[in-house]
């Protein structure tokens, strides 16, 4: 697997998560290192141990986080990181051809985006005129 694809910490979250998913699609990895990292810390806590600093990791890496609203700010700007990253996907989809082609636009695409942006504005303004009607 190394061969092919690396070592898992240099494997891109994505691509990690799509070997998984080939590999045993029935898994989750995330719960699995939790369990094991779980265990491991029940059996350092037993020997009046402080967890080493992988195991601490590991447990937090991969708790289940049920709400965004008590999450640290770094926990939450890694969220962000992580959603803003390029991704993969067809060139033929015009959201993908754009996304991954950096800040350089040529007349025509940024006339393209100008106009749809100006769409979207007439429909938000739309809204707001029939919200403020229905008062």
């Amino acid at each position: 697997m190394d061969k092919l694809f690396g070592t898992p910490d240099e494997i891109a979250d994505d691509d990690l998560d799509m070997l998984y998913n080939a590999i045993a699609p029935a898994t989750d990895p995330a719960g699995i290192v939790h369990r094991l990292a779980e265990e491991a810390a029940a059996e350092y806590r037993t020997l009046n141990c402080l967890l080493p600093d992988h195991v601490q990791a590991a447990l937090g890496a991969t708790r289940e986080v049920k709400s965004l609203d008590n999450l640290p700010p770094s926990k939450l700007r890694q969220i962000v990181d992580t959603l803003s990253k390029p991704f993969a996907g067809p060139v033929s989809d015009p959201a993908f051809a754009y996304r991954n082609r950096g800040r350089n636009l040529d007349a025509e695409d940024q006339g393209i985006i100008n106009e749809l942006a100006d769409e979207l504005r007439e429909d938000w303004s739309a809204d707001d005129d029939g919200d403020e009607g229905r008062k």
